[in-house]
């Protein structure tokens, strides 16, 4: 027998049945998107669990098939709710990982910072908790989305929830950033076009620690309630120093849906009698609980992996990470106009079919209907032309056990039924009060930043298995060969 021709046969055949094998065992490129949140700083609280519900979204589209035959990645960054950091991982997300695609981020102060960087770069960003105004008009090229809704609404709700309440004059106390400043305006034009007379409105500094003078200007003209729109590390100072100095005797108080937290009552703290200081008091929000058709799903998957409830803006940021999925899918491409082309298209009704479920959605795509019209867990999601959707708002109530508790719905439009004003709050010292006039803070030119080396970024992702192939090949080359050697003792 012929030994060279067998060996070289033997030879031939493994690296064919390599070949062959290898073709199923390298599969498309991955598809990484990147996500600009904080996790620390005033907006710190809402880091995890908002993308801990973009990992949910993830995992659920990899274990469809992923997106253009690949695995869709997170690379997530940490702005420190701080516009110079924001900037500087924005960067890092295009530079260094040349994302196509950003979700964030959760605070209107670093969205305005990155969105001319990010747009100007070709690349699409996609908020689920940015409500600031100003962005409905921005100059983006439609490169900016959001599954949230405006604050040009929810200043509506604001303004009729207090008219409902029978206020007649207020006094604002906003962040100034592009959330408070936005708020504060919609709030005034809706409130006095209704009949009501805003008596003072301060802007405070989010970077100062204390705000004694901002308290003493918007409560010393004694208005009926003050709307105050922050975050809860900056808006729990601002409440206690208002219950310090006696101005919750009188005044009430309305609480924009940024200072939505279970730990919000905690932080203000308890009076004299062991009450939390903020029991009773009320603002607007979304309504977490007018939410889409896969919501219910969404929520018992959400306990079950992370064993606790999903906080408001979490089924927003589920619904993000869909629709770029499917978008993606849909545009069979992934850069961030080829994704801006088809948002529209599989998330606007009518659509060639109705779906809720991401999974249903990828195979619906890929069995070639034009469009379709995704309804996630967040509810309707209808694009405008500026890349808004429409939102309904409701009460939300601190218990007095300190926990968030959701109440009646507000109507945008309609007549107002008015209802009992909230109850007041005990207070047990009331300080005369010293006037002081609020300096206006310095507004200095964001510096570019120096990027700086950092941790590498959290990369969310289900596990990619390691392939069998080359096992696979020298288990059969293997066999090949004590075949061979047989047979030659037989001959022999």
């Amino acid at each position: 027998m012929n030994t060279k021709g067998l060996t070289e046969g033997l030879v031939i055949a493994t690296l064919v049945l390599a070949a062959v094998l290898s073709v199923g065992t390298v599969g498309a490129e991955d598809v990484s998107i990147g996500v600009l949140y904080p996790f620390s700083g005033d907006l710190g609280i809402y880091g995890e669990p908002e993308t801990d519900a973009m990992k949910m979204a993830v995992e659920e589209v990899n274990e469809n098939g992923g997106v253009l035959g690949g695995r869709l990645k997170l690379i997530i960054m940490d702005t420190e709710t701080s516009e110079v950091v924001a900037l500087a991982e924005a960067q890092k997300l295009l530079d260094l990982y040349n994302v196509s695609v950003i979700i964030g981020t959760a605070g209107s102060e670093t969205c305005k910072v990155i969105i001319g960087y990010t747009t100007s770069n070709g690349v699409l960003q996609i908020s689920p908790a940015v409500t600031g105004v100003e962005f409905t008009t921005y100059p983006d090229n439609d490169l900016f989305f959001r599954t949230c809704s405006s604050d040009e609404l929810q200043g509506i709700a604001m303004a009729r929830l207090a008219i409902r309440q029978g206020y007649k004059t207020a006094s604002t106390l906003v962040v100034w950033n592009p959330y408070g400043i936005g708020f504060e305006k919609a709030f005034t034009k809706r409130f006095e076009t209704l009949g009501g007379k805003v008596l003072e409105s301060v802007r405070y500094d989010p970077d100062r620690t204390t705000f004694d003078s901002e308290v003493e200007k918007v409560a010393v003209v004694n208005p009926d309630f003050v709307m105050l729109c922050a975050y809860p590390e900056t808006g729990s100072v601002i409440l206690k120093t208002a219950y310090k100095k006696g101005y919750m005797d009188n005044i009430d108080w309305l609480l924009t849906e940024g200072l939505i937290s279970d730990e919000l009552a905690d932080m203000v703290g308890k009076d004299e009698a062991g009450n939390y200081i903020i029991a009773g008091l009320k603002g607007t929000t979304p309504d977490p609980r007018v939410m889409g058709p896969a919501y219910d799903t969404f929520e018992q998957n959400y306990i079950a992996k992370f064993g606790k409830k999903p906080i408001p803006y979490c089924a927003n940021s589920y619904d993000a990470v869909a629709v770029v999925a499917l978008a993606i899918e849909k545009a069979g491409d992934s850069s961030g106009t080829a994704i801006r082309d088809s948002l529209r298209a599989v998330a606007n009704p009518p659509g060639d079919k109705e779906v809720s479920d991401i999974g249903v959605a990828l195979d619906t795509i890929r069995e070639g209907f034009f469009s379709i019209n995704y309804q996630g867990a967040s509810g309707e999601i209808t694009f405008d032309e500026h890349g808004d959707v429409m939102g309904s708002y409701c009460e939300w109530t601190i218990a007095d056990n300190g926990r968030v508790v959701y109440g009646n719905p507000i109507e945008l439009k309609g007549p107002i039924v008015p209802s009992t004003p909230s109850p007041k709050p005990t207070v047990v010292e009331t300080p005369t009060p010293t006037v002081a006039e609020t300096p206006k803070p310095t507004v200095a030119e964001t510096p570019t930043p120096t990027v700086a080396e950092t941790p590498k970024p959290t990369v969310a992702e289900t596990p990619t298995p390691t392939p069998p192939g080359f096992e696979l090949v020298f288990a059969i080359a293997s066999m090949l060969a004590v075949a061979y050697s047989v047979r030659r003792r037989k001959k022999a």
